[in-house]
């Protein structure tokens, strides 16, 4: 007769393994350009699928009975992926928001989670020792399992939260080396990274749950909650994440070039260092330029004569490079002599490019929106909004205007 080894909840474990493998298998095997952002996918998912394997060893009956016979070593190995899942969040999430990941002295952390999971395993194999089947599973029965996997459930919500504010540093800093935000703003990546803190950290609430009431009351108390569903609704809403993972991930648009975190750390620091120089009681003309006044008039002639405002994806890597300026010389420049950041300033010239095309008897068969596209508007919602921001008017009603007048 034959065995079987998965119940109709189990399915959902496999269908999120088999997606998982499915699209790493797509992303790490396709021909195309080198990608960091691929990979990192590619990788995360993977560890995405393993754990739902491992889930099922866990708790799957017949399967984890199955493992146990067969392939006892699962445990272990397939319990490491756990400790790993946080970085490799991380590491996708720079991936996708940066465009070149360079690592530093603190990027060490991310191997952390790597290294308390050798430590304990090293103590396991020594501690532990079962006649059959496998060392790693008799530690998980026992007492302190519990005290372990509260730490491992910390430290991987406390990656989800370094993803959280590593999106949400570059959300605040957007306007400073983009021209238009819309399609490099990645809200979606942070909703699914809150998704993932909350899948997290309800693993960690039903297992304090666990260890409040064995430690308060007696064992067989247990039994008034059903733990097993709150593992299940985790498996559902597992399955939920990794699918609008999916969905956004692939309909990213990878033509966006986009800043390097360093070209952005450094706009930063310069812009904090121009708030503290504002700060001060001296007049402009005593504060400390790190530019010339040749350098102001190359950067106005180049945008007057080669209006690099036209190309919707400008951003400020791109004009540096084209006026010879460093990134961080450039927005310190507009910044202290417009008063603006790099956003409002090339939005200020594709202003004025579309009011002109407004006024132009030779424009009048064009639509609003071609225009604004023709002058480097790459949203019609943004345009609009932005148009009426600095005219006080909808376009609409500005070019029925010019045209009457």
């Amino acid at each position: 007769m034959t065995t079987v080894l998965f119940n109709s909840h189990d399915i959902v474990l496999l269908v999120t393994a088999y997606i998982c493998f499915l699209f790493a298998a797509m992303m790490l095997l396709s021909r195309h350009k080198a990608d960091s952002t691929h990979f990192f996918l590619g990788v995360f998912l993977l560890s995405q699928a393993a754990i739902s394997v491992y889930v099922l060893a866990l708790y799957g009956e017949a399967f984890h009975h199955w493992s146990v016979e067969k392939i006892p070593a699962i445990f272990a190995m397939l319990e490491s992926v756990l400790w790993l899942e946080g970085p490799l969040l991380l590491l996708y999430v720079r991936s996708a928001i940066f465009q070149q990941l360079h690592f530093k002295k603190h990027d060490l952390l991310l191997l952390l989670p790597l290294f308390i999971y050798l430590v304990v395993l090293v103590a396991v194999n020594i501690k532990f020792e079962a006649e059959q089947g496998s060392d790693f599973l008799l530690f998980l029965r026992s007492d302190y399992s519990q005290y372990y996997e509260h730490l491992r459930n910390i430290v991987r919500a406390g990656f989800g939260f370094w993803a959280f504010f590593t999106i949400r540093y570059y959300q605040n800093h957007l306007s400073t080396a983009y021209s238009n935000l819309e399609s490099v703003n990645y809200a979606w990546l942070k909703i699914l990274v809150i998704g993932f803190i909350i899948l997290r950290l309800w693993s960690e609430s039903y297992l304090l749950v666990y260890t409040f009431i064995t430690a308060i009351f007696d064992a067989s108390a247990v039994t008034l909650i059903d733990f097993n569903l709150m593992g299940i609704l985790e498996n559902y809403g597992q399955l939920l994440l990794v699918s609008t993972l999916l969905f956004f991930a692939l309909s990213d648009p990878r033509n966006i070039l986009r800043v390097s975190k360093e070209t952005l750390d450094g706009i930063t620091k310069a812009d904090a260092a121009k708030t503290d120089i504002d700060n001060t009681d001296l007049t402009k003309a005593d504060k400390p330029n790190t530019y010339s006044p040749e350098q102001i008039t190359r950067v106005c002639s180049h945008m007057e004569k080669q209006r690099p405002y036209l190309n919707n994806q400008l951003k400020i890597d791109d004009l540096a490079q084209q006026v010879s300026l460093s990134p961080k010389l450039l927005s310190n420049l507009i910044n202290r002599e417009f008063n603006v950041n790099f956003f409002e300033y090339i939005n200020s010239y594709r202003l004025k490019e579309v009011c002109s095309y407004f006024v132009d008897p030779e424009m009048d068969e064009q639509s609003i929106i071609d225009l604004a596209f023709l002058a480097g508007y790459n949203s019609k919602s943004s345009f609009n909004r932005l148009f009426k921001l600095d005219t006080g008017k909808t376009p609409t009603q500005f070019r029925k205007e010019r045209l009457i007048a």
